[in-house]
């Protein structure tokens, strides 16, 4: 049986049989002369039936504009029973234009089908559609033999039930239509874009911070991971503009790890030999106040006590932390000052850092984790790369993965925390308790104060690249749609793997390719960070109108997408 998608294409494709039948009975009438009392009846009824399916076929059309490519719309109206009705990527995609509507407008195109089917028997028409005899002189004998009807009023009932169907659709697509319209048209504008720029700045200050904190002959092996988040919502506060703060709605969530080589082994001789394992705490970046930079002194970590929140802005935590301390003082060891986290006096508030408050603009300040990290001896740590193709691994999670990483890209871009030739190397995850949190990935940075490597696109490639960081998310979100690494998608015509053109030849043909597997959302947002098309000449990330193209063209269309594809029930 057709589904409710099938259905439309069906109803589009039966209409103009039914005319076909009518008109066919109508010159058989003018033949025989006998039945010439019907012949009007019968032209009337098909003018009105033609009618109906002009409307009919303006409505799809309107439903379909946006649904399918424009160079395949004329394709769906040709061949109304063709496979493209069939395919569930249309019908996931007109699901999303009608929302809440689906069902009831799937139910109405399945009256008009049934109205259409009751019409084709009345005309005595056989299975496909067409008149059970040819030849227009053998009318009269069929009539007697078919008895099919020729009164018009024996199609007044079905006439009214046709119209009444037609125009429930037709306003339904209408108003649709009009809400989608409404609801891109009430979308936030660029002042409700995260403010990246603050965010960049704030991990960079973090970074740069860190950096100083490790006076130990330990520094060498100690790690900071920073978990990535969307951050779609963490916009400006009008009283934080105000007020002329810039302030961040979220504080960061960082691991830090005493020793990066211990990996996937078994931890214990190594907690018997090092201080501490692992710790996580949230990092609050805030605006200091010169009177609070000059008081602060180096004497190791202060307690915030009990009464510390985190709200919903910044600025309240910040001023209910320092309402508690007045005078918090930064720490001068960060690797001491977490081995002193036992579990009675876990309620602390370590500050970074004495020497780089004369040079910050801005205080940080570290809150460790209430409880202390159960059972770290079995955590472990596994990158991008390993979990690609882990069964556990679902789809929903890596869309989830690729709205997060677009939206880090604008917040950690050209910052220590996330190279310009990233991939799926530096994207990390937690294994605890055998688990692997899918939902919290995280980029990790070393502290030796020995040279940093980082990786560099080959020279050749960057009169084609135009953004290397953003074709690198490019690369990442192909590579997350089909679960496999790219090495995994070449094709002989791509090129030898070891040319650094074959790993593009491969992207831009993937982007293609995506349309028909993913959609369109996600194909758009791929093709703009492989090709990096954005309609502008400048294509740098430090520039805010960039920023919000990138954000509106790849992160909220790749959020669209997951949020359609994984609607709850009866939304």
């Amino acid at each position: 049986m057709a589904t409710g998608v099938e259905a439309a294409g069906l109803v589009l494709g039966s209409i103009p049989l039914i005319l076909a039948g009518l008109e066919f009975y109508g010159k058989g009438i003018a033949v025989t002369r006998r039945y010439l009392r019907y012949r009007e009846g019968l032209k009337s009824v098909a003018t009105e039936l033609s009618a109906e399916h002009a409307k009919y076929k303006n409505t799809i059309n309107l439903l379909l504009i946006g649904v399918v490519k424009p160079q395949e719309l004329a394709e769906f109206l040709a061949d109304p029973c063709g496979a493209r009705w069939k395919e569930e990527k249309f019908e996931r995609n007109l699901k999303r234009r009608l929302g809440t509507s689906y069902d009831s407008y799937m139910g109405t195109i399945c009256e008009l089908r049934r109205t259409a089917e009751a019409f084709k028997q009345k005309l005595k028409l056989d299975s496909s559609g067409k008149p059970q005899f040819t030849d227009e002189q053998t009318f009269k004998k069929y009539y007697k033999r078919l008895e099919f009807s020729l009164r018009k009023s024996d199609y007044d009932d079905l006439m009214a039930s046709l119209r009444r169907a037609n125009s429930s659709l037709d306003q339904l697509t209408t108003q649709c239509r009009s809400l989608e319209t409404l609801q891109a048209s009430s979308k936030p504008d660029h002042q409700s874009v995260p403010n990246f720029k603050v965010i960049n700045d704030r991990a960079q200050g973090f970074h740069s911070a860190l950096a100083t904190s490790w006076n130990c002959p330990c520094h060498a092996n100690h790690s900071v991971s920073l978990r990535l988040e969307p951050r779609m919502e963490d916009v400006q506060s009008k009283d934080d503009a105000d007020e002329g703060e810039e302030s961040m709605r979220d504080p960061f969530h960082v691991v830090f790890r005493y020793s990066h080589d211990i990996l996937a082994k078994s931890g214990g001789s190594a907690a018997t030999r090092n201080p501490w394992a692992w710790e996580e705490a949230d990092v609050r970046i805030t605006i200091e106040r010169k009177s609070q930079i000059a008081t602060a002194s180096a004497t190791g970590s202060v307690g915030c006590g009990k009464t510390v929140r985190f709200e919903s802005h910044a600025k309240s935590a910040v001023k209910a932390a320092l309402d508690v301390t007045p005078n918090l003082q930064p720490i001068q060891d960060l690797c001491a000052a977490i081995g002193t986290l036992q579990k009675p006096q876990r309620d602390v508030c370590l500050s970074l850092l004495a020497n780089e408050y004369a040079k910050q603009k801005y205080g940080i300040l570290i809150y460790p984790s209430k409880e202390p990290p159960a059972d770290t001896d079995a955590w472990s740590i596994s990158s991008l790369r390993s979990v690609l193709e882990d069964s556990g691994f679902a789809r929903r999670h890596r869309l989830k993965l690729a709205v997060t990483l677009s939206s880090s890209v604008l917040q950690l871009h050209e910052t220590p925390w996330l190279d310009e030739n990233w991939g799926k190397d530096d994207i990390l995850f937690i294994k605890r308790s055998g688990k692997t949190a899918y939902d919290h990935p995280f980029v990790s940075q070393g502290f030796d104060h020995g040279q940093r490597s980082s990786h560099t696109a080959p020279t050749s490639m960057r009169s084609i690249i135009r953004n290397q960081t953003l074709y690198a998310l490019g690369v990442c979100l192909i590579e997350l749609w089909y679960g496999k690494p790219m090495s995994g998608l070449h094709m002989p015509g791509d090129g030898p793997s070891d040319d650094p053109m074959t790993e593009w030849r491969m992207a831009d043909r993937l982007v293609e390719e995506l349309y028909d597997e993913a959609g369109d959302w996600y194909g758009d947002a791929v093709r703009r960070c492989i090709r990096c098309n954005f309609d502008r000449r400048g294509s740098s990330l430090d520039d805010v109108g960039f920023q919000k193209d990138v954000y509106q063209g790849v992160v909220t269309q790749l959020k669209e997408n997951v949020d359609s594809m994984f609607k709850p029930i009866g939304e």
